[in-house]
């Protein structure tokens, strides 16, 4: 095949030709660098659908607490079993695309596969939390309600100067009575569920569990993904260089002069360098 490669800025207005191993390598680090992107972006999506969580509750229960409008409450109870159920679901993406991420990344590291293989069914093994969570996926799917009941308790504190005020907590449930039977949900999982499971327990533990995952992954994959960002940020640089920060938008391209000179393959690497994806994750304050 009679082959062009070459770093391009996004407007294709300036070229830098680049050999054959080079495009190998480039498209190899760019592969790499978005798996452990990935990682990192569905863990987050996880964290930032239990903090929404948190916060729809925070406000359901002061509106069960001021005896707020009815409508209101009516209208938050769905948006809060959804904001559930995206939880869940964006666990499953996580949990179910973990270990083919960090594969796609180590490719002949079998051994380190294996080791992420045995967390995930120590913990699955160890914690209520993974287990149920991880069956709750297939009954929200067909049923879509995850939340059952709502409890409003409050206590009277008093404090040094004399003065006392009421504290009022409120709570969200799962109903084992509302989840069917063993043809609606995992048959091993309901034979354990206590009658009623508080939802931001339940979904706590679960967030331990996914950040153990989650950090186990990234410390696999942290040298290969520092060597794809630096040769990726290597080549980025030589381009900017050459041409100035006006084309710091590059892209590698792999052109085939055969059928009239068609682009046979195109991707993005300053996205990659530039990707702030890699900061502290969001459990740091959750």
């Amino acid at each position: 095949m009679d082959s062009a490669f070459f770093l391009t800025s996004h407007d294709h207005e300036k070229e830098l030709p680049l050999t054959e191993q080079q495009f190998r390598d480039l498209k190899r680090a760019r592969k790499r660098l978005s798996l452990v992107f990935a990682i990192s972006h569905k863990f987050r999506l996880v964290m930032s659908n239990f903090a929404l969580i948190e916060l729809q509750m925070t406000e359901l229960g002061a509106l069960y607490v001021s005896k707020g409008d009815v409508d209101a409450i009516e209208q938050l109870k769905p948006s809060l079993n959804a904001s559930i159920n995206n939880y869940v679901l964006s666990a499953r993406i996580f949990t179910s695309q973990l270990k083919r991420h960090v594969q796609g990344c180590l490719p002949t590291e079998r051994q380190l596969i294996a080791d992420l293989s045995q967390a995930m069914d120590t913990l699955y093994q160890r914690s209520f939390a993974y287990r149920f969570v991880d069956a709750l996926y297939d009954y929200v799917a067909y049923y879509g309600l995850s939340c059952h009941a709502f409890l409003t308790d409050s206590r009277e504190l008093s404090q040094k100067d004399g003065i006392s005020h009421r504290e009022y907590e409120f709570k969200a449930f799962i109903e084992r009575d509302f989840i069917g039977g063993p043809a609606d949900f995992r048959a091993s999982v309901l034979s354990e569920t206590p009658q009623r499971i508080d939802i931001q327990l339940l979904l706590s533990e679960y967030n331990s569990c996914m950040q153990v995952l989650h950090d186990k992954a990234m410390a696999m994959t942290k040298q290969v993904a520092g060597e794809s960002h630096a040769q990726l940020a290597e080549f980025v640089n030589v381009f900017v260089s050459e041409f100035g920060e006006d084309y710091a938008n590059v892209f590698v391209v792999h052109k085939t002069h055969s059928f009239g000179s068609q682009v046979y393959d195109r991707f993005p690497i300053s996205m990659y360098v530039n990707n702030h994806n890699m900061n502290p994750s969001p459990q740091d304050s959750v």
